[in-house]
Protein backbone atom coordinates (compact mmCIF):
# COMPACT_ATOMS: atom_id res chain seq x y z
CA UNK A 1 0.00 0.00 0.00
CA UNK A 2 0.99 3.23 -1.09
CA UNK A 3 1.31 6.89 1.24
CA UNK A 4 0.84 9.53 -0.11
CA UNK A 5 2.37 12.84 1.50
CA UNK A 6 -0.61 13.97 2.94
CA UNK A 7 -1.77 10.39 4.59
CA UNK A 8 1.71 10.37 6.17
CA UNK A 9 1.58 14.17 7.61
CA UNK A 10 -1.80 13.39 9.06
CA UNK A 11 -0.22 10.27 10.68
CA UNK A 12 2.42 12.35 11.77
CA UNK A 13 0.17 15.25 13.52
CA UNK A 14 -2.48 12.43 15.17
CA UNK A 15 0.87 10.60 17.08
CA UNK A 16 1.99 14.46 18.01
CA UNK A 17 -1.77 14.88 19.23
CA UNK A 18 -1.83 11.77 20.79
CA UNK A 19 1.62 12.12 23.05
CA UNK A 20 0.60 15.60 23.72
CA UNK A 21 -2.90 14.15 25.27
CA UNK A 22 -2.48 10.53 26.32
CA UNK A 23 -3.26 9.52 29.59
CA UNK A 24 -0.07 9.09 32.12
CA UNK A 25 0.74 8.74 35.40
CA UNK A 26 1.01 11.46 38.16
CA UNK A 27 3.80 12.00 40.49
CA UNK A 28 3.48 13.15 44.07
CA UNK A 29 6.64 14.88 44.88
CA UNK A 30 6.99 14.75 48.95
CA UNK A 31 9.61 17.16 50.09
CA UNK A 32 10.88 17.19 54.30
CA UNK A 33 11.63 20.40 55.11
CA UNK A 34 11.12 19.98 58.75
CA UNK A 35 14.30 19.70 60.80
CA UNK A 36 13.65 16.34 62.20
CA UNK A 37 12.86 13.06 60.05
CA UNK A 38 9.18 12.34 58.56
CA UNK A 39 8.02 8.67 57.67
CA UNK A 40 5.47 9.53 55.07
CA UNK A 41 2.43 6.82 54.26
CA UNK A 42 0.03 6.30 51.82
CA UNK A 43 -3.04 4.41 51.83
CA UNK A 44 -5.14 3.84 48.70
CA UNK A 45 -8.70 3.75 49.25
CA UNK A 46 -10.84 0.29 48.21
CA UNK A 47 -10.84 -0.31 44.96
CA UNK A 48 -8.11 1.85 43.80
CA UNK A 49 -4.99 1.38 41.81
CA UNK A 50 -2.10 1.04 44.62
CA UNK A 51 0.68 3.02 45.32
CA UNK A 52 3.75 1.70 46.12
CA UNK A 53 5.71 2.44 48.62
CA UNK A 54 3.50 2.68 50.75
CA UNK A 55 5.72 3.85 53.83
CA UNK A 56 9.53 5.15 53.69
CA UNK A 57 11.40 7.39 55.92
CA UNK A 58 12.70 10.97 54.81
CA UNK A 59 15.49 13.00 56.39
CA UNK A 60 15.49 16.80 56.51
CA UNK A 61 15.01 18.54 53.32
CA UNK A 62 14.73 15.22 51.67
CA UNK A 63 12.72 14.78 48.76
CA UNK A 64 10.70 11.47 47.13
CA UNK A 65 9.05 11.13 43.75
CA UNK A 66 6.37 8.94 43.94
CA UNK A 67 4.77 7.29 40.46
CA UNK A 68 1.32 7.47 40.55
CA UNK A 69 -1.98 6.18 38.73
CA UNK A 70 -4.60 7.96 36.70
CA UNK A 71 -7.79 7.55 38.78
CA UNK A 72 -6.09 7.30 41.88
CA UNK A 73 -7.64 8.19 45.32
CA UNK A 74 -6.28 7.65 48.92
CA UNK A 75 -4.98 9.90 51.58
CA UNK A 76 -1.38 10.26 52.64
CA UNK A 77 0.21 11.96 55.78
CA UNK A 78 3.09 11.67 57.98
CA UNK A 79 4.37 9.94 61.15
CA UNK A 80 7.03 11.47 63.37
CA UNK A 81 8.99 10.01 66.72
CA UNK A 82 9.63 6.45 64.99
CA UNK A 83 11.70 3.83 65.98
CA UNK A 84 12.25 -0.02 65.85
CA UNK A 85 12.35 -1.50 69.37
CA UNK A 86 15.41 -4.58 69.71
CA UNK A 87 12.63 -7.20 68.39
CA UNK A 88 12.91 -4.69 65.32
CA UNK A 89 9.15 -3.89 65.69
CA UNK A 90 8.83 -0.39 64.44
CA UNK A 91 6.35 2.15 65.68
CA UNK A 92 5.52 6.13 65.67
CA UNK A 93 4.05 8.13 68.72
CA UNK A 94 1.73 10.02 66.27
CA UNK A 95 0.68 8.67 62.87
CA UNK A 96 0.97 5.22 63.18
CA UNK A 97 -0.46 2.48 60.28
CA UNK A 98 -0.23 -0.84 63.07
CA UNK A 99 1.88 -3.20 60.71
CA UNK A 100 5.06 -2.77 62.62
CA UNK A 101 7.34 -1.71 60.00
CA UNK A 102 8.15 0.93 58.05
CA UNK A 103 5.87 0.10 54.90
CA UNK A 104 2.02 0.27 56.06
CA UNK A 105 0.75 -1.71 53.13
CA UNK A 106 -3.06 -1.46 53.58
CA UNK A 107 -2.78 -0.29 56.97
CA UNK A 108 -4.81 3.27 58.14
CA UNK A 109 -3.50 5.77 60.37
CA UNK A 110 -3.57 5.75 64.42
CA UNK A 111 -4.73 9.55 65.14
CA UNK A 112 -3.82 12.42 65.80
CA UNK A 113 -2.47 12.96 61.77
CA UNK A 114 -2.64 15.79 59.34
CA UNK A 115 -3.62 14.15 56.16
CA UNK A 116 -3.99 14.96 52.90
CA UNK A 117 -6.68 13.16 50.18
CA UNK A 118 -6.87 12.86 47.08
CA UNK A 119 -9.19 11.94 44.36
CA UNK A 120 -7.19 11.82 40.65
CA UNK A 121 -8.84 11.34 37.01
CA UNK A 122 -7.63 9.98 34.18
CA UNK A 123 -7.53 13.56 32.61
CA UNK A 124 -11.09 13.75 31.56
CA UNK A 125 -12.22 16.10 34.46
CA UNK A 126 -9.97 18.04 37.67
CA UNK A 127 -8.60 16.33 40.12
CA UNK A 128 -9.71 16.77 43.68
CA UNK A 129 -7.46 17.25 46.60
CA UNK A 130 -7.67 18.78 50.49
CA UNK A 131 -5.88 18.95 53.89
CA UNK A 132 -8.16 17.27 56.55
CA UNK A 133 -7.81 17.80 60.73
CA UNK A 134 -10.34 14.94 61.01
CA UNK A 135 -8.21 12.53 62.34
CA UNK A 136 -5.97 15.47 64.01
CA UNK A 137 -2.96 17.26 63.70
CA UNK A 138 1.21 16.12 63.70
CA UNK A 139 2.50 18.14 60.91
CA UNK A 140 2.17 21.26 59.00
CA UNK A 141 1.11 20.31 55.30
CA UNK A 142 1.12 22.01 52.19
CA UNK A 143 -0.23 20.52 48.89
CA UNK A 144 1.55 22.77 45.45
CA UNK A 145 -0.07 21.54 42.28
CA UNK A 146 2.03 21.77 38.86
CA UNK A 147 0.87 22.72 35.20
CA UNK A 148 -2.66 23.01 36.07
CA UNK A 149 -4.55 23.78 32.92
CA UNK A 150 -6.71 26.91 32.63
CA UNK A 151 -10.55 26.73 33.63
CA UNK A 152 -10.03 23.36 34.65
CA UNK A 153 -10.60 24.59 38.57
CA UNK A 154 -8.84 26.73 41.14
CA UNK A 155 -5.77 25.13 41.41
CA UNK A 156 -5.21 26.58 44.59
CA UNK A 157 -2.17 25.57 47.14
CA UNK A 158 -3.56 24.60 49.88
CA UNK A 159 -2.32 24.54 53.67
CA UNK A 160 -2.32 24.18 57.13
CA UNK A 161 0.39 25.28 59.66
CA UNK A 162 -0.36 25.16 63.37
CA UNK A 163 1.34 26.24 66.98
CA UNK A 164 0.47 22.62 68.39
CA UNK A 165 2.03 23.91 71.65
CA UNK A 166 -0.40 27.59 71.47
CA UNK A 167 -2.47 28.16 74.52
CA UNK A 168 -5.67 28.17 72.26
CA UNK A 169 -5.45 24.55 72.33
CA UNK A 170 -6.88 23.26 75.27
CA UNK A 171 -5.39 20.25 77.17
CA UNK A 172 -7.83 17.58 76.50
CA UNK A 173 -6.44 17.56 72.99
CA UNK A 174 -3.23 17.87 73.75
CA UNK A 175 -0.91 14.49 72.89
CA UNK A 176 2.88 15.01 74.89
CA UNK A 177 5.17 12.72 75.82
CA UNK A 178 4.32 11.89 78.98
CA UNK A 179 0.81 10.88 77.67
CA UNK A 180 1.64 8.52 75.00
CA UNK A 181 4.02 6.94 78.30
CA UNK A 182 7.31 8.11 76.64
CA UNK A 183 8.39 10.94 78.68
CA UNK A 184 9.39 11.57 82.10
CA UNK A 185 5.86 12.62 83.41
CA UNK A 186 6.85 16.28 83.48
CA UNK A 187 7.03 16.89 79.53
CA UNK A 188 4.30 18.83 78.44
CA UNK A 189 5.65 19.46 74.91
CA UNK A 190 2.77 18.63 72.12
CA UNK A 191 3.25 16.20 70.02
CA UNK A 192 -0.31 16.33 68.64
CA UNK A 193 -3.51 17.42 68.29
CA UNK A 194 -6.59 14.88 68.71
CA UNK A 195 -9.15 15.37 66.35
CA UNK A 196 -11.43 18.24 66.96
CA UNK A 197 -14.89 16.27 67.30
CA UNK A 198 -13.67 13.67 69.72
CA UNK A 199 -16.36 11.69 71.24
CA UNK A 200 -18.85 13.98 69.14
CA UNK A 201 -21.66 12.00 67.08
CA UNK A 202 -23.20 13.76 63.89
CA UNK A 203 -22.41 16.98 61.96
CA UNK A 204 -24.78 18.98 64.52
CA UNK A 205 -22.62 18.29 67.19
CA UNK A 206 -19.27 18.50 65.71
CA UNK A 207 -19.42 21.62 63.74
CA UNK A 208 -20.90 23.30 66.82
CA UNK A 209 -18.00 22.72 69.01
CA UNK A 210 -15.82 24.93 69.70
CA UNK A 211 -12.36 22.60 68.62
CA UNK A 212 -14.15 22.18 65.64
CA UNK A 213 -14.43 25.96 65.40
CA UNK A 214 -10.33 26.69 66.69
CA UNK A 215 -8.97 24.51 64.21
CA UNK A 216 -11.02 26.20 61.10
CA UNK A 217 -9.66 29.48 62.56
CA UNK A 218 -6.29 28.25 62.36
CA UNK A 219 -6.44 26.33 59.12
CA UNK A 220 -8.90 27.95 56.86
CA UNK A 221 -8.36 25.93 53.74
CA UNK A 222 -8.34 22.60 55.82
CA UNK A 223 -11.36 20.39 56.55
CA UNK A 224 -11.79 20.88 60.04
CA UNK A 225 -13.96 17.37 60.47
CA UNK A 226 -15.72 14.85 58.54
CA UNK A 227 -18.54 17.23 58.32
CA UNK A 228 -16.64 19.76 56.92
CA UNK A 229 -18.01 20.00 53.02
CA UNK A 230 -16.39 24.10 52.87
CA UNK A 231 -13.03 22.58 51.77
CA UNK A 232 -10.57 21.00 49.43
CA UNK A 233 -9.69 22.72 45.70
CA UNK A 234 -9.64 21.22 42.07
CA UNK A 235 -7.12 21.16 39.27
CA UNK A 236 -6.59 19.56 36.08
CA UNK A 237 -2.97 18.85 37.05
CA UNK A 238 -1.04 15.71 36.71
CA UNK A 239 1.46 16.34 39.22
CA UNK A 240 1.45 17.54 43.32
CA UNK A 241 4.05 18.87 45.37
CA UNK A 242 3.40 17.96 48.79
CA UNK A 243 5.56 19.87 51.57
CA UNK A 244 5.83 18.44 55.33
CA UNK A 245 6.65 21.85 57.54
CA UNK A 246 6.65 24.43 54.44
CA UNK A 247 8.63 27.40 54.84
CA UNK A 248 6.44 30.41 54.05
CA UNK A 249 2.98 29.04 54.00
CA UNK A 250 1.23 31.58 56.53
CA UNK A 251 -0.99 29.92 59.47
CA UNK A 252 -3.57 32.52 60.99
CA UNK A 253 -3.76 32.50 65.13
CA UNK A 254 -7.36 32.94 66.45
CA UNK A 255 -6.74 36.21 66.93
CA UNK A 256 -5.75 36.98 63.43
CA UNK A 257 -2.30 37.30 63.75
CA UNK A 258 0.00 35.85 60.81
CA UNK A 259 2.64 33.48 62.35
CA UNK A 260 4.32 32.31 59.33
CA UNK A 261 7.34 34.73 59.85
CA UNK A 262 7.85 38.15 58.41
CA UNK A 263 9.69 38.40 55.09
CA UNK A 264 9.20 34.65 54.86
CA UNK A 265 9.29 33.68 51.00
CA UNK A 266 5.99 31.04 49.55
CA UNK A 267 7.74 28.34 48.11
CA UNK A 268 4.61 27.95 45.98
CA UNK A 269 5.68 30.96 44.14
CA UNK A 270 8.75 29.80 42.62
CA UNK A 271 6.88 26.38 42.53
CA UNK A 272 4.74 28.08 40.12
CA UNK A 273 7.62 30.38 38.12
CA UNK A 274 9.09 26.76 37.54
CA UNK A 275 6.13 25.07 36.41
CA UNK A 276 5.04 28.38 33.84
CA UNK A 277 8.69 28.09 32.68
CA UNK A 278 8.87 24.72 31.47
CA UNK A 279 5.00 25.34 30.23
CA UNK A 280 6.32 27.58 28.14
CA UNK A 281 9.21 25.23 26.45
CA UNK A 282 7.02 22.38 26.14
CA UNK A 283 4.22 24.84 23.83
CA UNK A 284 7.32 26.26 22.23
CA UNK A 285 8.70 23.10 21.09
CA UNK A 286 5.46 21.76 20.28
CA UNK A 287 4.58 24.82 18.14
CA UNK A 288 7.79 24.36 16.30
CA UNK A 289 7.14 20.68 15.46
CA UNK A 290 3.99 21.37 13.66
CA UNK A 291 5.49 24.47 11.92
CA UNK A 292 8.13 22.36 10.11
CA UNK A 293 5.77 19.58 9.40
CA UNK A 294 3.25 22.63 7.99
CA UNK A 295 6.71 23.45 5.63
CA UNK A 296 7.37 20.23 4.48
CA UNK A 297 3.44 19.40 3.44
CA UNK A 298 3.73 22.46 1.63
CA UNK A 299 7.34 22.63 -0.07
CA UNK A 300 5.96 18.88 -1.10
CA UNK A 301 3.06 19.96 -2.45
CA UNK A 302 3.23 23.44 -3.71
CA UNK A 303 2.81 21.94 -7.38
CA UNK A 304 -0.92 20.81 -6.39
CA UNK A 305 -1.86 24.38 -6.66
CA UNK A 306 -1.11 27.71 -7.70
CA UNK A 307 -2.19 28.99 -4.04
CA UNK A 308 0.07 26.53 -2.78
CA UNK A 309 2.62 27.89 -5.11
CA UNK A 310 2.85 30.84 -4.17
CA UNK A 311 2.43 30.28 -0.49
CA UNK A 312 5.89 27.84 -1.52
CA UNK A 313 7.69 30.75 -2.80
CA UNK A 314 8.23 32.29 0.07
CA UNK A 315 9.59 29.19 2.06
CA UNK A 316 12.94 28.08 1.72
CA UNK A 317 12.06 24.18 0.08
CA UNK A 318 15.12 24.13 -1.97
CA UNK A 319 17.80 25.97 0.53
CA UNK A 320 21.21 23.70 0.52
CA UNK A 321 21.17 20.98 2.46
CA UNK A 322 17.36 20.31 3.50
CA UNK A 323 16.57 20.62 -0.65
CA UNK A 324 13.13 18.98 -0.43
CA UNK A 325 12.76 17.88 -4.50
CA UNK A 326 14.66 14.45 -2.85
CA UNK A 327 11.72 13.87 -0.33
CA UNK A 328 9.00 14.87 -3.44
CA UNK A 329 10.23 12.30 -5.25
CA UNK A 330 10.23 9.71 -2.53
CA UNK A 331 7.19 10.64 -1.09
CA UNK A 332 4.95 11.52 -3.97
CA UNK A 333 2.58 8.46 -3.79
CA UNK A 334 3.86 6.35 -6.94
CA UNK A 335 6.52 4.92 -4.09
CA UNK A 336 5.48 2.91 -1.36
CA UNK A 337 7.78 3.24 1.85
CA UNK A 338 9.25 0.13 2.98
Amino acid sequence: MAFTTTTLLISLLLLLLQFLSGTHSATFTITNNCNYNVWPAILSNSGSPLITPTGFALGPTDSEAIPVPPNWSGRLWGRTHCAADINGKFTCLTGDCGTSSVECGGGNLSPPATTVEFALTDGAGPAKYLISLADGYNLPLMVVPQGGAAGTGNCGTVGCVMDSNSEYFPKELRVTSSSTGTGNGNDTTTLAIKSACGGASGAGNCNSNSNSELFKKWCPQAQASVYDKSSGSTCQSSDFVIHFCPSGFPATRNNGDNIGGEGASSSSDDLGKDTNKTFGIVIGVVAGVIGLVLIIWLCLNKEESLELKRIAAWLPCSLHPLDMSPLSVLWDGTHPIG
